[in-house]
This record gives structure tokens, C-alpha cells and sequence, in this order.
């Protein structure tokens, strides 16, 4: 089964990057700081992708609406909001599946 979700989520990250209205670097970038990596975007998607990262709860509609303007419209600002909350997410999922992981092997 563990086979199974690697594979969902893997497909999820190649199909974050290869479609979108948005550049595929600029996704790649946002998902990556999402995940808590450097990803050097430019502002206002660095501060806004990595607060998505690290404490989404803590985005601002001043964050989102700078996005927006930068972005130049809705669709393209939620594919970078998006592509950092996958990114989060992913992190998060490869951690738990080492913590299994590395429960599984300390449990033999």
C-alpha cells in the first residue's frame, strides 16, 4: 500500500510542474519553498510561499493580494499559493513515511 501513495504523490509533484498558466520554474520555485527548501523566488512569492510553509495560518490578505498583483490574475496567484501548499504538504507526508519507516525497522 505504502507503494501505492509514493506513487500518487510523486505523479501529484510531476503534475504540479508540467501544467499551469504560470512558468514552470516559478511553480517548481513555490513548491520547493513550500517544502521549506531555498528556492530564491522573487518577492512577494518568497515571503508569501515560505509563511505557507512553514505557518500558513499566519498568511495575509496582504500576502495573497501582492501575489495577485504580481501574478496578474486569480488563476496564476492560486497556482503559486497552490504549488506551496502541495509542496508543504509532500514534506510533511516524506516525513511521516521515514517516521514509519524508521519505526518499522527499530520495532524488528
Amino acid at each position: 500500500m505504502e507503494s501505492r501513495h509514493a506513487d500518487h504523490a510523486e505523479a501529484l509533484r510531476t503534475r504540479v510542474l508540467e501544467s499551469g498558466v504560470i512558468d514552470s520554474a516559478l511553480r517548481n520555485g513555490a513548491m520547493r519553498a513550500g517544502a521549506g527548501e531555498d528556492a530564491a523566488l522573487p518577492e512577494p512569492y518568497a515571503a508569501l510561499t515560505r509563511t505557507i510553509g512553514e505557518h500558513s495560518y499566519r498568511v495575509t490578505d496582504a500576502q495573497v493580494a501582492a501575489a495577485r498583483g504580481a501574478a496578474g490574475t486569480d488563476r496564476a496567484a492560486f497556482e503559486v499559493i497552490m504549488s506551496a501548499s502541495i509542496g508543504a504538504g509532500l514534506r510533511r507526508w516524506d516525513a511521516a513515511i521515514a517516521a514509519l519507516e524508521e519505526a518499522q525497522d527499530a520495532s524488528r
